[in-house]
Parts: C-alpha cells; structure tokens; sequence
C-alpha cells in the first residue's frame, strides 16, 4: 500500500480538512473509533422464556428444541453458547438473531429493555468462510466496506476504518496477499476466518453473532480470533454471543458469560468465572489442570448413554438444578431491571429509523459489477479454462472438418460442424458451475446482513457475464469459422457469432437458473448435463423436426439449441450453391439428393434447396434471435426468484 494514498480535500460531518498527503499513520484512531462507534447506543441483549418447537414429521407432535431459556448481555460482554452436538445452540442463536420463523417461537428479545427486532442493530457471522479466494485480503474488506458504508462517509473515514479493521484483526502482514483457490495458495486457514469475520463487522454492529467461528482451527488460530473479537467489543461496547464448541483453556477464558445448554434446556448461565464453583456446589468440581470447558461438556454430555430415558433424566438433572438455583433468580431480576430503566437508555436504530440498504440499487450494481470483473478475470474456474477448451476444440474441429467444400457429399459435414458447435459451446457451460457457487455463498452471506439486495446481484452478474461470453465466442470462431471453410461473406461471419453468442448465453443463465436452485456442485452438475442433453435429442439434428413425437414437440419450442443451429445452418447455405455427385453408372449426368428435376439438368443446387428438404422453411433469423432473448430473460428472472424466496439454512 503507497505511503501516500489521500490528497485534496475532504469533507465530514465532524470537520473539513484540506489534506496534502495522508497515510495510514496520520489517521487518528480515537477520530476513527468515534466515527464508527457513535451512530446509535449501545445494546443490552435479553431473552425472557425463549422457547422454539416444531411438529415432529414422523409423529405429529410437538418437538421442543429450545425450551424456556433467560438470559442478558450488557455491551462490552462476549458470551459463549456451549453444549454437545445437538443440544440446540446453533437454534438458540438463530432465534435471538431474528433468523426462525416466528409461528414457531414463543419468549421475548429485548433490546435495551424494550421488545424488539435484533436485525437492524446487527451482523450474523456464520460458520463457514465465504470470500472471493482470487481477491487478496484488502480487497474482499474493501468491497465489503463499498457495500456497507453509506455515502456519507468519505473516502478518507473509509481508508481510516479498513485500515483499522485489518490492524485489529492482525492481518497486516497477509493484507495484499490473496485468500486462496485450488490453483493459488491463499493465507492460513487462521487468518481466512480473521477476513471472514473482519469484513462481516466492518461497520461495529452493536450486537454480532458468531456461529461457531472457531471450528476446523488449531488452539492458536483459534484464540487469535476470538482474542480479536473479545478486544474489539470492549473497545466499541459491542454486544457479542458466540457459540463455541470444544475452546482451549486460553480460549474459553477470554469469555465473559457462558450459556450451557443440554437438549434444549439451560444447564447453566452466569459469569464464566463462577461457572467452576456452581458445578463443583453441585458436586462436580473440575479437577485441577483441567481445561474447564471440557469438564463442563463432559458432565452434560448424554450421547454415549444407551437408555434414552436415562440420558433425558441427566439433562433433566443439571436443569433443575439450575432452576432452583440463586444464579437464575439473579439473571430474572437483571432482565426485570433493564426493561424497568428501558426509557433511560439512548435511542437504537429500529424497522422505523432503519435504512435498508447503506448504497442505492444503481450503486449496489456497480460495486458488484467491479467485483465480479476482478473475480472473473483472475478465477480461472469461472471463463479462461473454457475459453482455452474452445480454443482446442476449434482447432480439433477445424482439422476433422477441413475446408467443407460445396459437393453434396459435404451437406452433412455443415450440418455436423453446425450441431458440434452449438452443442458443445452450450454443453460446457457446466464448467462455470464452481465459480458461481462460490459467488453465490459470498452473496448469501452478504445478503443476510443487509449489504445489499438480490436485484443489483442478479444484474450484476448477468451484466458481467457478457463480455467474457463474446470472448469464449469470438476465440472460438475466429479459428474453427475459417478452417472449416463456411461461409466466406462477413456478414454470415457476423451472424454466425452472434447466434453461437445467444446460446451461450442462454447456457450460462441456465446454469445459474439450476445452480441457484440446487446449490450443490454435483447436483447441480448433473440436472445440467441431464438438460443440455434433452435439448439435443430434441434439437432436430438427429430426428426431424416432423418426426418428433407429439409428447416431446413441446420441448422443441423451448429448445435454445434446436433455435441457435437452424439459425447458423440457414446464415451458412442460404446464398451458396453446391455441386451434384456424378453417376458412377454413367445413365444420367449426375445424382441430386436436392432441387429435385431441376437440379439434374445443371448439377447443381441451392443452400435454401437443402433447407427446403428438410423442413426448415419457417426459419427467421430475427425471431430465431428474439426467442433466445426470451429464454435468456426467462432464465434470468428465474434466477432472481429463487434467490429472492429461496430460504438460507439460517
């Protein structure tokens, strides 16, 4: 990063400066620190009864998965949910995130006393990492921070605030280095979830969530970033719940509450530290060298226990035990305290003062638009392997079908070539399909915590994606078009790669279409490769358009194949002339399969002959090209209706 970065003038709500050079080491921190900190006060987080149950699908009845759980944090604190495997705390935290579906819920959140919705004042970091592996570190937060900021900021408060974040997570040393693909070796696995979380609280939310951000970490990355996330909600007064599972000893002490749960139930909630001597009053003292949060997982944990009854008793047991304690009464009078001082408290942002989105939907558009350039020109995944492939391929074909020539025996050589080269350059758009699917979990992400919206996404990404369509198509023509031997006019030239072009580009949208709707790599893979192969038995290469059967001419109607080959075909034969075959008999001059009696006397037919033949009399360029239109835009609004109903695991 250049030692000088700003110059000019710059203007905020707190000062106006003209700056002649500015670093990173002439940013004042506690100016940096007021500016982001300020906007609204700090929260107090409470639950009160917070119970979640579904209808078991199996029995019909109801199944309670959080059962009457009480709680508080007070800015500054960082709790940590901690259980065995299925005790709920991925739910729990779900449900104090707004993020369950509310028939469902029964209990209150409150926000600085007063019932109300955590969304506006928050951010959910979830489990896994999702960041653009080809963008180094300071990209993906700088993006994140052109998503998140208003305009209101400048420049100036921007630069001040990614170089703060990074320094606080400690990731000044990899900031310019890329986070990492299967083709480029990225940053340690530590440091990928430091960004991850880095560019998620960006905007020092007053209350973050954290889905288990330690997991698949060693003990050292582990405390690395919860010690990153610990100092930094005690600098801003940020209200932080975490669950955790299995932390080291170093780790679990940088918490200041812990929340155990069992089945549902609390077996435990109170200041970390007094945790020890609860357990051990009910005759479970830790022993000495003893990690505690171990200790406290092993008593709870019912997994191993053969008699279900006998598990649930021992859930049953600590719960209780808890209920009757002084811990949970002091907990209520807490909560009953804080709703009692609600109008004592500062105003927090709310549904009412809340502005959606922090940048216009023009502006979302043309952030993601950058991004998505600088992550399709790097990620060899997403465009140049295939045009590389196509590059192959136009040579192989243009060997296999050298220079056609214009004898009849060669009609059926164009119509290869024609089919070959819309089938294929349609079929390999499942080679996309990984890039996409990163995209789409970095967009999940983002969008879950109000950077942006789904229109300025799909936009964005049918936007970009044309460009690097007209590259894979033109790479591809300019060396298969002239050694096959087509048509030698520009303008069929032009036609040709324009059609090729329309059904990449309905291959593409309906990649997405299918990626979004199953995002699973090989799922995905396979209902694509199944459809691009339905298309070309329909397509009407290799059974005529006449003959095929009713219960499929639907399909034909729909087919971006079946409309970009008859176009290609008609924009090669019409205006050309071929040559009859001589008769070997030596009975009449030559043998037409085409023109009928009038080609015998000359020995040659017409292109539009041929097509006669076979029943492509109907074909018109134009509105060949406007259904590929139509089925671009049908797979596109698809496409951004699953993305906009679909529902996310939280």
């Amino acid at each position: 990063m250049p030692e000088e970065y700003f110059k000019g003038e710059f203007e905020s709500k707190d000062y106006t400066v003209s700056i002649t050079s500015v670093s990173s080491a002439d940013i004042n921190e506690q100016y940096v620190t007021s500016n982001f900190s300020s906007k609204s006060s700090p929260v107090s987080l409470a639950w009160k009864n917070l119970t979640y149950q579904i209808t078991d699908p199996k029995t019909k009845k109801q199944k309670r998965i959080v059962q009457n759980v009480n709680g508080i944090v007070n800015p500054g604190e960082v709790l940590a949910i901690m259980g065995p495997s299925g005790a709920g705390k991925s739910t729990f935290l779900d449900l104090l995130a707004g993020r369950k579906d509310p028939k469902n819920v029964s209990g209150t959140v409150f926000l600085n006393g007063k019932p109300g919705d955590v969304k506006y004042v928050s951010t959910y970091v979830m489990q896994d990492d999702a960041l653009m592996g080809v963008l180094t570190v300071r990209e993906n937060i700088q993006f994140a921070a052109d998503l998140c900021f208003p305009t209101t900021y400048t420049q100036l408060e921007k630069y001040a605030r990614i170089q703060n974040i990074i320094q606080e997570f400690g990731l000044e040393r990899v900031a310019d280095n890329k986070i990492g693909t299967v083709f480029v070796r990225g940053i340690s696995g530590g440091e990928k979830r430091r960004c991850a979380i880095a560019s998620q609280v960006l905007t020092l939310p007053k209350v973050i969530f954290l889905d288990e951000p330690t997991t698949g970490l060693d003990s050292a990355a582990a405390y690395n970033v919860m010690n990153a996330i610990v100092n930094m909600a005690k600098r801003y007064e940020l209200t932080v719940v975490a669950s955790i599972h299995q932390p080291s000893t170093e780790t679990y002490a940088l918490f200041d509450k812990l929340l155990l749960l069992g089945h549902g139930k609390t077996l435990y909630f109170g200041e970390r530290e007094k945790a020890i001597n609860y357990f051990e009053q009910l005759g479970y003292a830790c022993p000495p060298y003893n990690n505690p949060a171990d200790h406290f997982l092993k008593l709870v944990n019912s997994d191993f226990m053969k008699d279900i009854s006998e598990a649930e008793q021992h859930i049953t047991k600590f719960s209780i035990a808890y209920s009757k304690s002084t811990y949970i009464t002091n907990i209520n009078r807490q909560i009953d305290e804080t709703i009692r001082l609600a109008n004592n408290y500062g105003e927090i942002i709310s549904k009412k003062t809340a502005k959606r989105y922090a940048r216009n939907f023009f502006m979302q558009t043309i952030i993601l638009m950058k991004r998505s350039f600088k992550n399709a020109t790097r990620n060899i995944l997403m465009f140049w392997i295939r045009v590389a492939m196509y590059m192959c391929l136009a040579l192989l074909m243009g060997s296999t079908w050298w220079k056609v020539g214009y004898d009849q025996k060669n009609i059926q050589d164009r119509f290869s070539a024609h089919f070959f080269s819309v089938a294929f350059l349609a079929f390999m758009s499942v080679a996309g399909i990984p890039g996409f699917l990163e995209e789409r979990l970095v967009f999940q992400r983002e969008r879950s915590n109000g950077f942006y919206s789904v229109g300025p996404y799909v936009l964005a990404n049918t936007l970009i994606s044309i460009p690097f369509l007209i590259i894979i198509t033109v790479s591809f023509s300019m060396i298969a078009y002239p050694m096959i031997g087509l048509h030698e006019n520009l303008h069929n030239a032009f036609y040709f790669n324009i059609f090729l072009f329309l059904a990449l580009f309905v291959a593409e949208s309906m990649v997405v279409f299918i990626s979004a709707a199953i995002p699973i790599f090989v799922a995905a893979l396979a209902i694509t490769a199944f459809a691009n192969g339905f298309f070309m038995v329909v397509e009407g290469y290799f059974v005529r358009r006449d003959s095929i059967r009713k219960i499929l001419k639907w399909a034909n109607y729909i087919d971006y194949q079946k409309y970009s080959f008859e176009a290609i075909v008609k924009n090669d034969l019409v205006g050309l002339t071929f040559n009859c075959d001589p008769d070997p008999s030596g009975q009449t001059t030559c043998l037409c399969n085409y023109g009928g009696v009038e080609a015998t006397k000359t020995c040659k037919f017409t292109g539009q002959e041929v097509l006669n033949s076979y029943g492509y009399t109907d074909i018109n360029l134009y509105e060949w090209a406007l259904a590929l239109l139509g089925l671009i835009l049908a797979f596109r609004i698809g496409f951004y209706l699953i993305l906009l109903f679909r529902k996310n695991r939280h």
